[in-house]
């Protein structure tokens, strides 16, 4: 009788410390790979539906950013109130990164704004709210496209981010606090993988930085500099934080080498099922 019950006693242990372990193991990888499933987001460039709770932080880039999913498709949220950050993100591109085997290693992208288009006349003062509208809506005017690649055949190429083309959505506007938002959406039929199975798959957020110049594009920009030094003392050519030149470059940063990095943003991620 006492190695009935020393067996079943036994039996329970193994089997009942092996359940707790499954339990365990489940709980520690929803807290490692983050998600959350979030219902009705509509891609406009306006942020008052994603909760505050939501967001991350990452200090290198500057941003809060917010992933989640419904039950077809990711949404990204990126939130940029650093204006230095702003320009850097329009000038430059944002490239969403999504690897299913949870690597850092890019398989899928989708680049928005794309970059490179953003050259503007004129000058804005940082305090000037009337010059940094016009500056946004004329932005806004020329970023009406987006670029996907590394999906499946037959969804890959550049289309407009409103069309809703095969699932894939981009906006991009400003709060009346300044603070730049950036949505998106990327469809789960789009991907080579099963993302639902992908545990975890990995999304990358860059902010790219700017080509760094050749040696003899700063030798012309140090003679032009020399011819139009006087102008300097007037007033003019003077470049502002967050403000823009004739040209449309980035001014007033001086050495700043950072305006040449890529900012990376990483976050391991699991689909996340509706409750």
């Amino acid at each position: 009788m006492r190695i009935k019950v020393f067996f079943l006693v036994t039996t329970f242990l193994i089997f009942g410390a092996s359940g707790f372990t499954k339990a365990s193991d489940h709980q520690s990888k929803e807290k490692k790979y983050p998600s959350s499933y979030k219902a009705g987001v509509v891609v406009n460039g306006n942020s008052s539906e994603w909760d505050a709770s939501m967001f991350n932080f990452n200090k290198q880039a500057q941003v809060h950013y917010s992933i989640v999913n419904d039950s077809s498709a990711f949404y990204l949220c990126i939130r940029i109130a650093d204006e230095y950050e702003q320009m850097k993100a329009l000038h430059n591109g944002i490239e969403l990164r999504f690897n299913t085997r949870g690597k850092k290693k890019t398989e899928e992208t989708l680049l928005f704004p794309i970059g490179g288009k953003m050259e503007m006349e004129g000058r804005m003062s940082q305090d000037d709210k009337r010059s940094r509208k016009t500056m946004h809506l004329m932005f806004l005017l020329k970023m009406q496209d987006m670029e996907v690649t590394g999906f499946r055949n037959g969804v890959n190429g550049m289309q407009n981010t409103k069309s809703g083309k095969n699932g894939f959505l981009a906006a991009l506007n400003w709060d009346s606090t300044n603070v730049m938002v950036y949505e998106a959406r990327i469809p789960f039929s789009a991907f080579n993988a099963d993302v639902k199975a992908a545990n975890p798959l990995t999304v990358g957020i860059i902010i790219k930085g700017a080509t760094k110049p050749k040696p003899e594009d700063n030798d012309a920009a140090m003679q032009n500099q020399g011819q139009g030094g006087m102008q300097g003392h007037q007033g003019q050519g003077q470049g502002r934080q967050g403000g823009m030149g004739g040209n449309g470059s980035m001014q007033g940063y001086g050495n700043n080498m950072k305006i040449f990095e890529d900012d990376e943003v990483w976050q391991s991620i699991s689909v996340a099922k509706k409750e």
